[in-house]
């Protein structure tokens, strides 16, 4: 069996998509993780069709945790292992297959990029789970996250917490403003007891403009190549004004795209 790559690729119907700049950079996305999917031996899977269609209430990201086991099975698709990974992404067209990495266990990326906003959201969603104490240090990023047939449970807990609190969460949405789904799924992780396994950081670089990784090291004068390209594996295009993104993705594709041919 394969393992996949699944990519939430649904437009939301009731979003006004100018405030997102428009959606053409999840094509772009799809396009880069054709490329390293084929020569890595995986296969892509699009999450193009919630469970749920009220996106409002039941945003896509929670509802990729609540459907990705019977969404695979309805569309007879065999797996090993899958990674769920933000179509906010790009591999570098030489990234190693981070499968090999995980132990079968659990993996994901630690949350480095704003301390302060993780802190804010452990602190904001602690009463829904009779304040609990969640180790920051284990807390991890929900964009990039590898799992298997063994966590389908875990899902199913994410799930139903999720609806026994759903008004609760939108109130905290509204209010906490830190997500949706990150620190709930946090939360369950580490109430489960689940064998996590990080991957090394160079397979999520983010927050590109405020770690200046857009810019390259003009005093060797030898490329003008980002640091971002240079040195990461998996780049996220999150962190920034959401109207920024498409501009952004499309102008890095332009300047890399001979790569995925």
């Amino acid at each position: 069996m394969k393992n996949i790559v699944v990519i939430p690729a649904v437009t939301p119907k009731d979003k006004n998509l100018d405030k997102f700049g428009g959606w053409n950079w999840m094509d772009i996305s799809i396009n880069a993780w054709k490329f390293w999917c084929k020569k890595n031996d995986c296969e892509l899977v699009l999450y193009d069709k919630p469970s749920i269609e009220d996106t409002t209430n039941f945003r896509i990201t929670v509802q990729r945790w609540f459907d990705i086991f019977d969404f695979l099975e309805k569309k007879k698709i065999e797996f090993d292992q899958v990674a769920m990974i933000d179509a906010s992404s790009f591999p570098k067209w030489d990234c190693p297959n981070f499968f090999k990495l995980t132990n079968n266990k659990l993996t994901v990326n630690r949350e480095m990029d704003n301390l302060g906003w993780v802190y804010e959201g452990i602190q904001g969603y602690k009463h829904v789970y009779d304040n609990y104490e969640l180790d920051i240090s284990k807390y991890f990023c929900a964009s990039f996250v590898i799992f298997n047939k063994t966590h389908k449970s875990l899902f199913a807990k994410f799930k139903q917490n999720y609806i026994d609190n759903h008004e609760e969460f939108l109130r905290l949405q509204k209010t906490v403003r830190r997500g949706t789904d990150q620190t709930p799924l946090n939360y369950i992780v580490q109430l489960n007891n689940i064998d996590v396994t990080p991957l090394p950081n160079e397979y999520r670089v983010s927050h590109l403009q405020r770690k200046d990784l857009l810019s390259y090291n003009w005093q060797l004068n030898e490329s003008k190549i980002p640091f971002f390209i240079k040195y990461g594996y998996v780049w996220f295009f999150s962190g920034f004004d959401k109207r920024e993104r498409n501009e952004l993705m499309q102008v890095t594709w332009d300047l890399i795209k001979e790569h995925y041919e």
